[in-house]
């Protein structure tokens, strides 16, 4: 039996908002060469090899009731918030180009963490909302042609975000929802237009 004193509880909230705010710098992906060297295998191979990786280790976590840093005491039973991430990340990278997956995988890096903080005031829902649609317009702005449908697919990115990271379930974390619905979205609304 595991007991967290407060200070151990806040190291752990700590720990989670630090691996979110860095969460981004997984986007270096993206320019990896492919092979990832000579006549050795593609990206793409690579990050599917990674990602076997961690749900052989999450596999194993569970397993052995083994309690990693940062994790919330509810993880130790049902697959992590961690794992969930980096399924959601290898969907985005095999599926999308950089310049929609960037500013998804920014705002639920970035914006997630301000939720835990905002969530019981007057702020929420409507500062998060603000703050992952500046990310969407800002991201698409800087990597896009800017036009009414990118506008539109972010807005659209930033309402599914939203309100995937309020869905609580024990069988998906919302850190996939908030990168996985947000590009469906996007693509629905880029598809249609």
């Amino acid at each position: 039996m595991t007991f967290l004193t407060p200070a151990m509880a806040d190291a752990g909230a700590m720990t989670r908002r630090l691996v979110h705010l860095a969460t981004p710098t997984f986007l270096v992906y993206y320019f990896l060469p492919s092979p990832l060297w000579s006549g050795g295998p593609t990206r793409e191979l690579g990050l599917l090899a990674f990602l076997a990786a961690v749900l052989v280790f999450e596999a194993v976590r569970l397993w052995r009731s083994l309690r990693v840093p940062g994790m919330r005491k509810y993880e130790l039973n049902q697959m992590s918030a961690a794992a969930w991430a980096a399924i959601a990340l290898t969907f985005a990278f095999l599926l999308f180009p950089f310049e929609y997956a960037a500013p998804v995988i920014c705002g639920m890096a970035w914006v997630d963490p301000l939720i835990a903080t905002v969530r019981r005031t007057k702020w929420y829902p409507y500062l998060p909302f603000a703050a992952h649609l500046s990310i969407m317009v800002t991201g698409f702005a800087l990597l896009t042609p800017f036009t009414i449908e990118i506008i539109l697919a972010g807005l659209t990115a930033s309402v599914l975000a939203i309100a995937a990271e309020s869905y609580k379930s024990k069988y998906v974390d919302d850190d996939f929802l908030m990168i996985v619905a947000p590009l469906l979205g996007l693509a629905a609304v880029l598809y249609l237009a």
